[in-house]
């Protein structure tokens, strides 16, 4: 793999304010950004303005006609145990592909869903870590029970991922399109650092990559489930892009220099040719 180092800025950016992309490539190009990811807050009302800007990337679903929200509450993700739920979250993922295919996009990032566990009290123990209290026995009770809740549920959904993605490597790679599996911000959605390991190596197509995201591997570790240097230590050859932001606490997708992550924690460590995309809220 070969060596952009241009950073792109993603078009989270631009939820919540413009209703079209012209504002967004402005105000990105005047801050001296030439390279942009289209992202899942961009639907087909919305796309007017792309030609002749150079867009890096796609992150599913994207034009969000169908939005991540109404694909979560129907279960319509690659990792449902449901064969037709699984089969629209595959669908929506195809959408997305065919999408970078028309503008000549050559990277999407992927979702890989996620565990259909038992118990989930996430939120409760950022709850906890918000308020300072990490270290208490509730917090220390709250995650054992989660980790062992993943545990027991996670290889169903991860067998299923394994069928999605054999079908969509394969629709990828016909279009010379390489998709980067994400990890994610929450627990309970998959991949874990080992569990991306497995994907990887299984894969027969050659479309199938990494694709890091800084802020969700620092929240990962600072809630106390994955070390954030096991997803560099044991997939960092894989990275075909990144996702760069600082953070505050738990809170992700802060502008790089405004919050507390160690930047230094990655230097050093992307592969020269992984895209690097600015996804700043």
């Amino acid at each position: 793999m070969a060596a952009p180092k241009t950073y792109a800025l993603s078009t989270m950016w631009t939820v919540k304010r413009f209703s079209e992309l012209s504002p967004f490539f402005k105000g990105g190009e005047e801050a001296g950004f030439a390279a942009f990811e289209l992202n899942h807050g961009v639907d087909s009302s919305m796309l007017k303005g792309l030609e002749g800007k150079n867009i890096q990337s796609v992150h599913e679903p994207c034009p969000a006609d169908i939005s991540t929200s109404v694909l979560k509450e129907n279960d319509w993700l690659i990792s449902a145990l449901d064969e037709e739920n699984r089969r629209q979250g595959v669908l929506a993922i195809q959408r997305s592909i065919e999408f970078a295919f028309s503008l000549g996009v050559k990277r999407v990032v992927v979702h890989p869903g996620r565990v259909d566990s038992d118990y989930d009290t996430e939120g409760r123990m950022r709850e906890l870590y918000s308020q300072g209290r990490r270290k208490e026995a509730e917090y220390e009770a709250l995650l054992r029970l989660n980790s062992e809740s993943r545990a027991r549920s996670a290889e169903a959904n991860l067998r299923q991922v394994e069928k999605s993605l054999d079908e969509l490597g394969s629709f990828a790679a016909e279009r010379d399109i390489l998709l980067g599996l994400e990890n994610r911000y929450h627990f309970h959605e998959i991949p874990s650092p080992q569990e991306l390991g497995r994907l990887l190596e299984r894969d027969s197509t050659g479309a199938l990559g990494f694709w890091y995201d800084c802020g969700h591997a620092e929240v990962m570790d600072r809630l106390g489930f994955f070390a954030h240097e096991e997803w560099l230590v044991l997939n960092s050859r894989r990275i075909i892009g990144t996702h760069f932001h600082d953070l505050r606490g738990v809170e992700d997708h802060q502008a790089a220099g405004s919050g507390d992550f160690d930047w230094s924690k990655i230097a050093g460590r992307i592969p020269e040719g992984a895209l690097r995309t600015c996804e700043f809220q």
